[in-house]
């Protein structure tokens, strides 16, 4: 067995992905024209162009400045891990604290973990199991003047109020506190002098229907995401306790399983690299009503990541 030093794990923004778990289309990009968000002028139902919709639409997805997530493990295991039966995995992150990581665009860093050892042999699954609270901190300039939280108004907007919101838009309590009412508003805009963008947070409290009164299907809301990068993804909620979560309101963690399409063989030469990019990785959103211009938040989507492993 041997020891790997956290040096050998490094996280490069905008190399290879999975998939963006919470994204309904991986192509919905935003539109931006000489560096100014495209949006059209005054009231709309559809305010923002949507690239994959080839029209406007009241949301996009765009590359966040920052994007801050914990994770509590990430290992490969010989088996399975769909049944939440990790006896199989070992672990580059193994924290029941959980490791917490801000993600910089275009920068890269490592990760604050402790060296970690991981078995000579091959393994057919990888897992992850992160916080699902995640945060952005954002800010952009729109083509055409938008409204923000307490009215505020103008062509800059920015990430102004922490949250957390729920992905159902619902308020309720969960174990991350209390989530804001559909609706609140936690972006600001002004004047570009005036933007100072915060984390603004959002918890992935749903993987199966639109509310927390739909159908909660088995093992944690369990949902199959298909083929990814490299392989094919299952995906779980979790309670503090790492058991299935039963509902909105214990949701704590998100549990991803990801049956490799190419097995990771370790050998005592093994080196590490854990690649992250948060390309689209932050739903920009706003109201759905003719008589307004709000922008409403930027909800968050689960970052894409892939484990490299070589001799």
């Amino acid at each position: 067995m041997k020891t790997f030093n956290l040096n050998k794990i490094i996280l490069l923004i905008s190399l290879f992905l999975i998939s963006a778990v919470f994204s309904t289309a991986s192509d919905a990009s935003c539109r931006y024209n000489d560096g100014l968000l495209d949006v059209q002028s005054g009231n709309q139902q559809y305010q923002v162009y949507e690239t994959a919709r080839g029209a406007y639409a009241d949301a996009c997805s765009d590359t966040p400045d920052e994007y801050e997530i914990t994770f509590y493990k990430l290992g490969i295991c010989t088996a399975t891990t769909v049944a939440n039966d990790l006896s199989s995995c070992q672990y580059i992150v193994n924290d029941a604290a959980g490791v917490n990581h801000v993600i910089v665009a275009g920068t890269t860093g490592a990760m604050a973990i402790p060296e970690f050892a991981i078995d000579p042999g091959t393994y057919t699954h990888m897992v992850v199991v992160i916080s699902n609270k995640l945060g952005v901190k954002h800010s952009f300039t729109a083509a055409n003047s938008l409204t923000g939280a307490s009215s505020s108004t103008g062509t800059s907007c920015w990430t102004s109020v922490a949250g957390p919101s729920a992905y159902t838009n619902e308020q309720y309590t969960s174990p991350h506190g209390a989530t804001v009412a559909d609706g609140t508003q936690l972006i600001s805009c002004g004047a570009a002098a005036d933007s100072a963008p915060i984390f603004s947070y959002e918890v992935i409290n749903k993987l199966t229907g639109d509310e927390c009164a739909d159908s909660w299907a088995a093992n944690g809301d369990y949902a199959s995401f298909g083929t990814v990068g490299n392989g094919t993804a299952e995906v779980s909620l979790l309670k503090s306790t790492d058991v299935f979560a039963t509902a909105c309101t214990d949701a704590a963690k998100i549990l991803w399983t990801t049956t490799l399409t190419t097995p990771y063989v370790v050998t005592t030469e093994s080196t590490w690299q854990l690649n992250m990019r948060t390309t689209d990785s932050v739903s920009v959103d706003f109201s759905s009503g003719e008589d307004n211009n709000n922008i409403s938040k930027m909800g968050a989507d689960p970052i894409q990541l892939f484990l490299t492993v070589t001799d």
